[in-house]
């Protein structure tokens, strides 16, 4: 009869451990994001400020043929009134030169859009995804979207199938993914905050200790200011 509690109490303790695991990870991969965009050498062009779902800047940036982006940047602009601020690139070498260069505000986030061609050449995406793939190892934070008609990878976070509600789709996943990267700021935020105090209560109180000791034995009583630390006569 005690075997299947023992066997909840093991599963449950293997679902605490794999959440915590999970949450550490999610704070690694957004601190070594905000390290990484704080290294470029000049200043990024303004993102969209002032959204409900986060008080971060957010970055959109959209890449493939010029055509291609210019269609997709139009129908936002048309369309999205809070996320009509975009920026295109014809390559995915363009962005990650312009991503390596800019350094960003503090908490930022960035979605990176990628269409492809209506002709998808096998060897050009294959090009384009390695070093989209290398931008998500240096910034993981980076949430990345492909709009396709037919090609998958690994790079990506989202994949979206061209069509007339792909603009939809790719709006109800920018929104996600802002809120997602907004719950992992506060995440990371209460963390340093837990850290910070912990650090100063600790400093505090010894402070008071060498305070009290330093007093004491200076003291021609014996008596540390505080009375906390019993000085030997």
């Amino acid at each position: 009869m005690n075997k299947p509690k023992a066997t909840t109490k093991s599963r449950s303790y293997e679902l605490k451990k794999l959440k915590a695991e999970s949450v550490a990870e999610e704070n690694k991969r957004f601190l070594l994001s905000q390290k990484t965009r704080s290294h470029g050498s000049s200043k990024a062009e303004p993102g969209i400020k002032g959204l409900k779902t986060t008080k971060s800047e957010v970055f959109i940036y959209l890449v493939g043929k010029e055509d291609d982006v210019k269609a997709l940047q139009e129908q936002f602009t048309a369309s999205i009134k809070s996320y009509r601020k975009t920026k295109t690139f014809t390559s995915a070498s363009e962005v990650q030169a312009y991503l390596e260069q800019s350094k960003y505000p503090a908490n930022s986030i960035i979605i990176l859009i990628y269409t492809t061609p209506e002709v998808e050449d096998e060897f050009e995406l294959s090009r384009d995804f390695d070093i989209i793939s290398q931008i998500k190892k240096n910034d993981p934070s980076l949430d990345t979207m492909i709009l396709t008609a037919g090609a998958k990878s690994s790079a990506f976070d989202f994949t979206i199938a061209k069509g007339s509600d792909a603009l939809g789709k790719i709006v109800t996943n920018i929104t996600w993914a802002i809120r997602e990267q907004e719950r992992i700021r506060k995440q990371v935020e209460a963390k340093q905050f837990i850290k910070m105090a912990i650090i100063v209560f600790f400093s505090f109180f010894f402070i008071l200790f060498a305070i009290d000791l330093i007093s004491g034995i200076m003291s021609p009583t014996k008596q540390g200011l505080l009375g906390i630390v019993p000085i030997p006569q």
